[in-house]
């Protein structure tokens, strides 16, 4: 029997490309990350995976919570913090939340990933609308394909950004001296992005942390959002050793890219340590990290072996339900034991 997750993923695969990239992982890399970079990280994938808990995308005005949805978030649970908006915005349903953290000085716009647990279609249908959109993301800097993005990633940056916009800048009006993160996992991570560029183009200062972020379009807007950093913020794309969903839609056909640095990690279980973290250095495509590594058995091969890393970011990071405390649903290692 197949899980809900798999079923997803294959056909996200198959709706992207003919077959996978056969790469295999032979590349050098640069050294492992400093020690505080790793602590970012892991403080990051926790406000990330906090964006999955029902609570916190329908808590405004509370404070951050992972116990209740059964996620794990200490990191943020001991922070003072506060919700200043939770949403679910536009018709792409995109859900987040923008909170304050008065102990570490943050202004965080953290995005559901794809919510695969409680089955949202809204979630699915951005997912898999493939199409690419000429968008003015870019400013003048689209001299290549028209700063074309994912439609369905588009959309839903655009019905976030309603939201997210002004909440920030209430939030910077309050607290002028805090810094601003974007941040999510999976479809959470692409929103983020977008997100982050967005608010960038407004001249706002945001650091910007995806975990296991899909592809968001080819090569004007991974130029322009590896071109913002660092006078704009930080970019922080990490990935998982053979996670499928960043290689998601397939580079070929459509030169599907990323932004980079890549942080890579490039163990497959165990431990993430700063010492397993490889920056990863490129532009548009690279199959030194995450883009190189194959299970040689072609695309269903690559997903079978690729999933289960996906969940896995310092943590299991979309552990939390997304559904109202009461509800029962499977957890995620129910959910991969069906794999």
């Amino acid at each position: 029997m197949w899980s809900s997750s798999l079923k997803y993923v294959l056909v996200l695969c198959l709706t992207s490309a003919n077959a996978a990239p056969a790469f295999s992982l032979s590349s050098l890399f640069e050294r492992a990350i400093p020690a505080t970079q790793f602590n970012s990280f892991s403080r990051f994938s926790q406000w990330a995976g906090a964006a999955y808990c029902f609570d916190n995308v329908n808590g405004q005005g509370k404070k951050l919570s992972c116990t209740a949805g059964g996620g794990f978030c200490p990191l943020v649970q001991d922070a003072s913090t506060s919700i200043t908006k939770s949403f679910e915005a536009g018709a792409s349903k995109t859900r987040g939340f923008v909170a304050v953290d008065d102990t570490n000085k943050l202004i965080v716009v953290s995005f559901q990933g794809t919510s695969l647990l409680d089955e949202n279609p809204a979630d699915i249908i951005t997912d898999l609308t493939l199409n690419r959109v000429k968008t003015n993301f870019c400013g003048t800097a689209n001299t290549k394909d028209g700063c074309e993005i994912h439609e369905g990633f588009f959309k839903a940056a655009n019905d976030a950004q309603v939201v997210v916009k002004p909440a920030v800048a209430a939030a910077l009006a309050f607290h002028p001296g805090y810094k601003v993160v974007a941040t999510g996992h999976s479809l959470g991570g692409a929103v983020a992005a977008l997100t982050a560029t967005l608010l960038r183009n407004s001249g706002t200062v945001v650091d910007l942390y995806t975990y296991g972020q899909p592809h968001i379009g080819t090569t004007d807007i991974s130029n322009y959002i590896q071109s913002q950093a660092p006078a704009l913020g930080s970019n922080n794309r990490v990935t998982h050793f053979n996670d499928i969903v960043p290689k998601l839609p397939f580079h070929n056909p459509g030169n599907w890219g990323h932004y980079y640095p890549e942080y890579f990690i490039n163990i497959d279980a165990g431990a993430q340590t700063a010492a397993n973290i490889q920056t990863i250095n490129g532009n548009v495509f690279s199959t030194a990290g995450n883009e190189g590594t194959s299970s040689h058995l072609g695309p269903i091969g690559d997903i079978i072996v690729g999933i289960s890393a996906h969940f896995e970011y310092f943590g299991a990071i979309s552990s939390c339900s997304t559904e109202q405390p009461g509800t029962k649903i499977r957890s995620v290692e129910e959910e991969k034991s069906l794999l």
